[in-house]
C-alpha cells in the first residue's frame, strides 16, 4: 500500500464515522434531506453559470459568490480531521515518508475532498482558453484579462478557502462580516468586478487582524453552560446547521428576484417553512444529548420540565443570529414571519411529543394554514 492510498483509506474511513455520527445525532438537517450532503456538489456547477460571466447583474454575482466560497470553506471545514487524519497522527508521523510526499498528498487529498469545488472552475477555464486559443492570441491583453479574471479569480479564491479551511485561520470578515454590512447597497455598488477585487482586500485585512478568544468562564455553571460546551465540542452538526440556513437564505434571495412578483409570497412561504423546521430541529440534538447524560442529569438539583423549558430557551438563543439574517436578507413580511414561527412551535412541539414522527406536526400546520388561506 502506497503512503497516498493509506491517507486516502483513513480519509474515506473518517468520512464515514462522521456521516454515522450526523445520524446518530439526529441533527434533523440529513434526516429532513437524506440527499442534502450529495445535492450540495451540484450548487458549484449551478453557480458557474453566473460566477463565470463578467456582465452579470452585480447583487446576484455577490449573493453567488458568497454562497460558492462559504459553502468551499465549511465544506473542507467539515472534512478538517479526515483530512488530517487527526486520529491517527502519531501512526503517520512515524512512516518513513519525506516531505515532499508528505506535501504532495496533503494537496492531493485536499483537491479529492474539494473536487466541484476546485475542478469545475478549472475544466470551464481550460475549456475556455483552449477553444478560444487563436482569439487569445490576438485579442488584446486587456480583453483577454477582462475574459479570463472572473473564472481565475474564482479558482484562486476557491483555492485559498479550502486551504484555509484545514488551518486556524477564520475567515471572519471575508465571509461573515462583510456580506452582512454590505448588503444594503448591493444594488447600487457591486459590481463581478469589485465584488473579486473587494474579497481579497478583506482576506488582507482578516490574516493582519486576529480574533480574540473568549472564553466560558464568564457564563453560570447551568444548563446553559452544558449545552453551550456540547456545541463547541461538536461542532459540525451546528457548521452544517448554519450553513444549510444561510445558503437557503442566499439561494432564497437570488430565486425571489428572478421571478415574477406574484409568485414571490408563495417562495417565500416555502422558505419560511423550511427555515423554520430547520431551526426548530436544533432541539433534537438537545434531547440527543439530555439522553446521553440522562444519570449525570438526575443528580443535579433541576426539574425534567425545567430541562425542558431551558432547552427550549437555548434552541431560541441559537436560533436569534439566523433571525438577523432573515431580517436582514428581507425575504418574509408579517405573515411570512408568522409562518415561521407556527412551524418553529409545531416542530419543537414534535420533537417533544413524538420525535420519530416530528416532522408530521409542521406538516400538519402547513396544510391547515393552506386550507385557511384557500379559504378566506
Amino acid at each position: 500500500m502506497t503512503y497516498w492510498q493509506f491517507r486516502r483509506r483513513l480519509y474515506q474511513h473518517a468520512l464515514k464515522q462522521w456521516l454515522d455520527s450526523l445520524t446518530q445525532v439526529g441533527t434533523g438537517i440529513v434526516a429532513l434531506f437524506p440527499m442534502a450532503m450529495y445535492a450540495l456538489l451540484l450548487l458549484p456547477l449551478l453557480a458557474l453559470g453566473v460566477l463565470g460571466d463578467k456582465d452579470a447583474a452585480g447583487q446576484s454575482y455577490f449573493f453567488t459568490l458568497w454562497g460558492y466560497l462559504l459553502l468551499c470553506y465549511c465544506w473542507i471545514s467539515m472534512q478538517k480531521e479526515a483530512l488530517t487524519g487527526a486520529d491517527y497522527n502519531l501512526y503517520d508521523s512515524s512512516l518513513p515518508v519525506s516531505p515532499g510526499q508528505r506535501a504532495v498528498t496533503n494537496l492531493g487529498l485536499l483537491l479529492y475532498a474539494a473536487n466541484v469545488f476546485i475542478a469545475a472552475p478549472l475544466v470551464v477555464l481550460l475549456v475556455m482558453v483552449v477553444s478560444h486559443a487563436v482569439e487569445l492570441v490576438t485579442t488584446p491583453i486587456a480583453e483577454v484579462v477582462t475574459q479570463l479574471f472572473p473564472l481565475t479569480a474564482l479558482l484562486l479564491l476557491a483555492f485559498y478557502y479550502c486551504r484555509s479551511a484545514l488551518g486556524t485561520q477564520r475567515p471572519w470578515l471575508s465571509l461573515f462580516l462583510l456580506p452582512l454590512v454590505v448588503m444594503p447597497w448591493l444594488a447600487s455598488l457591486a459590481t463581478p468586478a469589485m465584488c473579486l477585487i473587494v474579497v481579497p482586500v478583506a482576506i488582507l485585512i482578516e490574516r493582519w487582524i486576529k480574533l480574540p478568544s473568549w472564553p466560558l468562564t464568564f457564563l453560570p455553571d447551568d444548563l446553559w453552560r452544558l449545552f453551550l460546551q456540547q456545541d463547541l465540542s461538536t461542532g459540525r452538526p451546528t457548521i452544517l446547521r448554519g450553513v444549510v440556513i444561510l445558503l437557503l437564505l442566499i439561494l432564497g434571495a437570488i430565486f425571489v428576484q428572478h421571478i415574477s412578483p406574484d409568485a414571490r409570497g408563495a417562495a417565500s412561504a416555502f422558505f419560511a417553512v423550511v427555515l423554520g423546521i430547520i431551526s426548530a430541529t436544533k432541539l433534537l440534538e438537545l434531547q440527543s444529548m439530555r439522553q446521553r447524560l440522562e444519570l449525570y442529569l438526575a443528580t443535579l438539583p433541576v426539574s425534567s420540565s425545567s430541562i425542558t423549558f431551558q432547552s427550549l430557551g437555548y434552541c431560541l438563543f441559537f436560533s436569534l443570529p439566523f433571525i438577523v439574517l432573515m431580517l436582514l436578507f428581507s425575504l418574509f413580511d408579517l405573515s411570512h414571519w408568522c409562518l415561521f414561527l407556527l412551524i418553529y412551535v409545531a416542530t419543537q412541539a414534535g420533537i417533544l411529543l413524538r420525535p420519530n414522527y416530528y416532522l408530521a406536526f409542521p406538516l400538519v400546520a402547513g396544510i391547515l394554514v393552506l386550507v385557511i388561506f384557500l379559504l378566506v
